[in-house]
């Protein structure tokens, strides 16, 4: 009894130190995202890339609460997004999708830690995803992560870890979750390397029972001359892409393509010109295939842009003025290239409001 007395006591003296150091505040946050997204492919030259439009207004109220020490913040937010589809005359799926996650900051002598776990927006992660890794249509339509990010930033380099849990084992589903990682070095103030990957294990379900490999790396070399003149961006990023496909019980090797990627920035007066040109092996070698169960791999396998193979180049030109430092408007225009010549071509105008 005594010893119970005792631990009684001491609580009861640290709860005012500690409540001395930390600080507890209740937190709000909401995001709005217009989107207007038209795609026109060419069925004749077999594009995987569907044609169609995808038009939206969304509006993400989140609440929650802080606890804040000198060194680090805790944060806790819950809420719900909320959607409609333009022209869509039901409300039946006006709540889209829960999002409650936990999120710390960690002040360090050289540098800040972050994490998020939980379901979280997808706009958290800051790493050079490029079309190889996550497509618009995935950009688009899964804009949130079931999992975990971590991050560490210093004055010249940042490196962040992501796992997406976006598969449970069952009867028809398969277990399966994706691990990306980007990260870059600000070598001089005008040369950056990096490097960008991705993991995709792709397990079984009761139906199929097979596992499928799927991973991407691509390090790179970025060199942006705009330091040296009046333009916002004025670079030129390569990169080598090093794909590892493997069909475990079917193939009887793995598949490892290779090819390079180069991309060329030019922005002033928040006009962007872009072009990306890719020349290599095929990154997608089992999109066509379908599984034991007879459902094809596509998009449940792969996660970037399915024209990554032999040739493929897309331009990009688009308007992104700085009106509000949490306010973005985006208007563009995207043509997509193959060895055959154009595949297609998209019309974006974006808008998002957070605080």
């Amino acid at each position: 009894m005594k010893k119970y007395i005792c631990l009684l006591l001491l609580c009861a003296l640290t709860l005012p130190a500690t409540a001395q150091r930390s600080r507890f505040n209740w937190e709000y946050g909401a995001d709005f995202r217009y989107l207007f997204d038209n795609r026109e492919f060419s069925i004749s030259q077999d594009a995987v890339i569907p044609s169609g439009t995808t038009h939206y207004a969304m509006f993400t109220p989140l609440v929650g609460f802080s606890l804040e020490t000198p060194r680090v913040r805790h944060s806790v937010m819950a809420g719900v997004e909320l959607g409609h589809d333009m022209g869509s005359h039901t409300w039946a799926d006006f709540a889209r999708e829960p999002v409650i996650y936990y999120n710390a900051h960690v002040r360090a002598k050289k540098g800040s830690f972050e994490a998020y776990a939980g379901i979280f927006p997808r706009t958290r992660m800051e790493g050079d995803y490029g079309e190889a890794f996550v497509s618009g249509q995935v950009r688009t339509n899964d804009r949130y992560l079931e999992g975990m990010l971590l991050k560490w930033r210093s004055e010249r380099f940042f490196a962040e870890l992501v796992l997406d849990w976006d598969g449970q084992y069952g009867p028809a589903t398969r277990e399966k979750f994706l691990v990306t990682s980007a990260g870059q070095w600000q070598a001089t103030s005008w040369l950056q390397l990096g490097w960008t990957g991705a993991f995709r294990h792709y397990a079984c379900s009761e139906i199929a029972q097979n596992v499928v490999d799927n991973h991407l790396l691509e390090p790179w070399v970025k060199m942006d001359f705009s330091s040296r003149n009046r333009w916002q961006e004025l670079s030129v990023q390569a990169g080598l892409l090093v794909g590892y496909q493997y069909e475990r019980g079917f193939a009887d090797a793995p598949d490892v393509p290779l090819g390079g990627e180069l991309k060329l920035t030019m922005r002033r007066w928040n006009v962007m010109l872009q072009n990306t040109t890719y020349v290599g092996g095929d990154q997608m070698p089992l999109f066509f295939h379908l599984d034991p169960a007879g459902i094809p791999y596509a998009t449940n396998l792969y996660f970037g842009t399915p024209c990554y193979k032999e040739f493929y180049d897309l331009a990009e030109a688009a308007w992104m003025p700085r009106i509000l430092p949490n306010l973005r408007l985006k208007i563009a225009a995207r043509f997509y290239f193959d060895k055959l010549g154009l595949l297609g071509w998209q019309q974006i105008c974006s808008l998002q409001f957070s605080l």
